[in-house]
């Protein structure tokens, strides 16, 4: 499904069943040159704006906790796709 253009150069970086979060630039209504640095999270197809997803921003309190729960999970499961994938999000936003 096409991903709304207030989204610039999205990636997925964690998928739980139909739970997916993204990071990217966001621009709102592309009136920010480009946007910031944002985590958004969709689930599947939903939501959606006249069909095309419209995954939602996540604040950015918000989604220090979230990766570092997430983090937290990776490392106690031993999954290091999802270190590395979780790790590149938390550089990301650090850079």
């Amino acid at each position: 499904m096409k991903m709304i253009s207030y989204w610039k150069s999205p990636k997925e970086i964690y998928s739980d069943d139909e739970f997916v979060l993204i990071i990217g630039n966001y621009d709102h209504l592309n009136q920010d040159n480009g946007g910031y640095k944002a985590l958004g999270v969709h689930w599947g197809n939903y939501p959606q704006s006249r069909g095309i997803l419209s995954p939602c921003v996540i604040p950015d309190s918000t989604r220090s906790a979230i990766l570092s729960g997430l983090l937290h999970k990776a490392v106690t499961e031993g999954d290091i796709q999802k270190i590395e994938s979780i790790t590149e999000a938390i550089t990301f936003f650090n850079d």
